[in-house]
């Protein structure tokens, strides 16, 4: 293992910062920071008070009046109607833009008599939309004050000027596509439509005469079903007493047998009477017998009527269905093609309708000039009083700081300079 040579001793230079030297050097050159300092705010002053020209600022505040539309787009003639019939109104982003279009700034220029170009009038003007408001305002720079709020209440009068004919041009064709288009071609529309409802009702039987024929049919077919029944009773009553005839004819003989007494009569044997030994025996027909056959046949009789009777009624009964379900078919397909056709008329003429009170509100809206109102004014420009530019304390404690700082990073700078050339006359000139 090598030891040290404690012969041959290393040599490294440390550089230290001693803060007495820095606070020595600054006292010693204070005069000369001071100096640079003030010299620095003097400069400042001279060209914030004499040199810089002020900047004043004026702004006016318009508000732009905007309704909020709730209503739920459906695609149809009646949205569209809504739109054209509405006031036309420019959005406050489209406004704010309208302040430094070209054509109001040329308009500024040239009223006012302006010695700028368009581009440098329009980088002296801002405008800003407070969020969550329908307000802009227009702040113009100038350094002259009367000027600056002279160019700004003219840049708004020329915005509210040309937003009032952007939206009486838009009012005009708004007006003129519903009267001459919309409106023509829905009074066509409608007359085209009343006319198919006219020749439907003419080429079929109306509702009111089916309805009419329905409700006839249903009475006589709730008739003949009362009478059905009626003789279904009848009949069940008519089979209950032939069969009590039928007893009554088997329980009760056909003839009465008779005996009598005939002494001194010879013996003899005709018409029903046999004579004999004195004994006179005679048959007739027994009555009960008699009305017992005569009221079973008068049941049977009235049995036959009764069955034809229903028959027949159930025979009408099954047309009748048949025509009730045929009418009731009619009725239906009539009922809905009526109303198909019915619906038709009334959407048109409820556009008719629409268009035609849209085009009169749009006509007095046109007359009294509501549409101008889209913009207001809420504050005028006045010339302000004190510039916004420059900003002389500002500025003069900015050079003070910049110039405090430069002063002592010169200080310092000479100061280390002159260390180093004092440092290489102590050492010399090196030797080989």
């Amino acid at each position: 293992m090598t030891q040290p040579d404690n012969n041959n001793p290393i040599h490294t230079d440390f550089e230290e910062i001693d803060l007495r030297e820095i606070f020595n050097t600054l006292h010693k050159r204070r005069f000369t920071i001071i100096a640079v300092t003030v010299i620095c705010m003097l400069i400042s002053g001279i060209l914030s008070f004499f040199v810089i020209d002020p900047v004043y600022e004026a702004s006016t505040v318009i508000s732009v009046n905007q309704q909020q539309d709730t209503r739920q787009a459906t695609g149809d003639i009646e949205d569209v109607v809504q739109e054209l019939g509405e006031i036309p109104q420019m959005s406050v982003e489209a406004c704010q833009h309208q302040v430094k279009s070209p054509s109001i700034l040329q308009a500024t220029i040239k009223e006012l008599g302006l010695d700028c170009k368009r581009r440098e009038l329009s980088e002296s003007i801002k405008t800003e939309n407070p969020k969550g408001t329908n307000l802009i305002t227009i702040t113009v720079s100038n350094s002259d004050p009367e000027q600056a709020a002279s160019v700004a209440n003219t840049i708004r009068e020329k915005v509210v000027a040309n937003v009032n004919i952007i939206n009486a041009r838009k009012m005009e064709r708004s007006l003129g596509m519903m009267e001459k288009e919309l409106l023509a071609k829905e009074e066509e529309q409608l007359k085209l439509a009343t006319e198919d409802l006219k020749n439907y009702k003419l080429q079929s039987r109306s509702i009111e005469f089916l309805t009419t024929q329905l409700q006839q049919k249903n009475e006589d077919l709730a008739l003949f079903q009362s009478q059905i029944i009626g003789a279904e009773i009848q009949q069940g009553a008519l089979r209950q007493g032939i069969q009590q005839e039928k007893k009554n004819i088997e329980n009760t003989p056909a003839t009465i047998t008779t005996n009598s007494s005939a002494q001194g009569i010879l013996s003899l044997q005709t018409n029903g009477l046999d004579i004999q030994n004195g004994q006179v025996t005679s048959e007739n027909l027994n009555e009960a017998y008699v009305a017992a056959v005569n009221s079973y046949n008068e049941k049977s009789t009235a049995l036959a009527g009764t069955e034809s009777a229903i028959a027949t009624a159930r025979q009408k009964t099954g047309q009748l269905e048949a025509e009730i379900r045929e009418l009731e078919g009619e009725l239906i397909n009539n009922q809905i093609e009526e109303k198909k056709l019915q619906d038709e008329v009334d959407r048109r003429e409820k556009v008719v309708t629409l268009l035609t009170s849209k085009i009169a509100d749009l006509k007095i809206t046109q007359a009294i000039d509501i549409a101008e109102n889209n913009i207001t004014t809420v504050a005028d420009a006045i010339a302000p009083e004190t510039p916004v530019k420059p900003k002389k304390a500002l500025n003069i404690a900015i050079a003070a700081v910049l110039g405090l700082m430069l002063s002592t990073f010169a200080v310092f700078f000479m100061e280390y300079m002159r260390n180093g050339e004092e440092q290489k006359e102590i050492k010399g000139p090196k030797t080989v």
